[in-house]
Parts: C-alpha cells; sequence; structure tokens
C-alpha cells in the first residue's frame, strides 16, 4: 500500500475505557522493548497497564492517534509542567507521520514551550526529535530507574518540523 492509499488518522483524547487503557499499555511495551533491545528484562503487560491507570489520570492529558478506530500511538502531556511525559507509536506504524501529529498537538495545547525527556540508548527517538526542531539538551539520569537519559525543548520561536 503506497503512503497515498494510507488511510488518513485523527487526533482525540483518551476515553480511558478498560480495553482503550490495555491497548495503550500494549503499544508502549512494544514500543519500549523496540527502542530498547539490549534489555534483558522486559516487565510483563500487567506493569505498563499498572502504570497507564496510575500515570494517565489527572492532571495528565492523554491524546491518541487512530485511524478507523484503532489507536495508533499516544502522548501523555502535563501542561502545567510544560512537558511530555511519553509518547509512543506502534513500531510497526512509524514514519507515517504519526509522532509529528502529535508534536504538533504538543505545539497547540503548551504553546509557550514544553520539554520531554528520551533514553540516551533510543538514538532514533533522539534523530526524530531533532528533525522536528527540538533543542537538545543536558544529559542525567531517570530519578526512578537511573538510566541516562537526554532533555530536548521546544519553544515557540523555534518553528517545528525543520528538514536539514
Amino acid at each position: 500500500m503506497s503512503a497515498a492509499q494510507i488511510p488518513a488518522f485523527h487526533l482525540r483524547s483518551r476515553k480511558g475505557g478498560a480495553e482503550e487503557n490495555m491497548v495503550l499499555a500494549g503499544i508502549w511495551r512494544r514500543a519500549w522493548i523496540a527502542a530498547n533491545r539490549d534489555v534483558a528484562h522486559v516487565e510483563p503487560i500487567a506493569h505498563w497497564l499498572h502504570r497507564v491507570h496510575t500515570e494517565f489520570g489527572p492532571p495528565a492529558e492523554v491524546v491518541v492517534a487512530e485511524r478507523e478506530g484503532q489507536v495508533l500511538a499516544f502522548m501523555v502531556l502535563l501542561a502545567r509542567r510544560e512537558y511530555v511525559a511519553q509518547l509512543f507509536v506502534e513500531p510497526h506504524l512509524r514514519n507515517q507521520g504519526l509522532g509529528k501529529a502529535l508534536l504538533d498537538e504538543a505545539c497547540v495545547r503548551i504553546p509557550s514551550g514544553w520539554r520531554l525527556h528520551v533514553a540516551a540508548t533510543n538514538t532514533s527517538a533522539q534523530r526524530f526529535y531533532e528533525r522536528y526542531g527540538l533543542e537538545r539538551g543536558a544529559a542525567d539520569r531517570h530519578p526512578t530507574s537511573g538510566r541516562e537519559r537526554i532533555a530536548y525543548h521546544w519553544s515557540p520561536s523555534r518553528p517545528p518540523w525543520r528538514i536539514g
């Protein structure tokens, strides 16, 4: 199927039902595995579902990208903290504009600017964020896992999605 034949997707706010929560947990786990192939142990789906239940409620705003009723990607915003807490795309659906559309939505919902962190080992996500126009910041350690991560920032003075 060519790109022109792929049906359009749209963004919406999370509904939060049990079935949708399980779908989000599954996308999160599969995308995390794809980005962390060197990790020996991956938590079971119950771990990810618990995190959806505990981390995706208010004040978090969850935006999903869906096509024909199927959730393809999601983003978790903490608008008051000007922070994109999570952004994950179903691994086999990358490079279809889903991540870009979610970041565009973050720019709309947090027009004053926002930041995010990405694992230092996730070089494909780093390239994506840099192509989008985010400014790379300092490296630090995640407060819970201890894994190294890189900060990125978007401000309204930097137009998104620059090529080059």
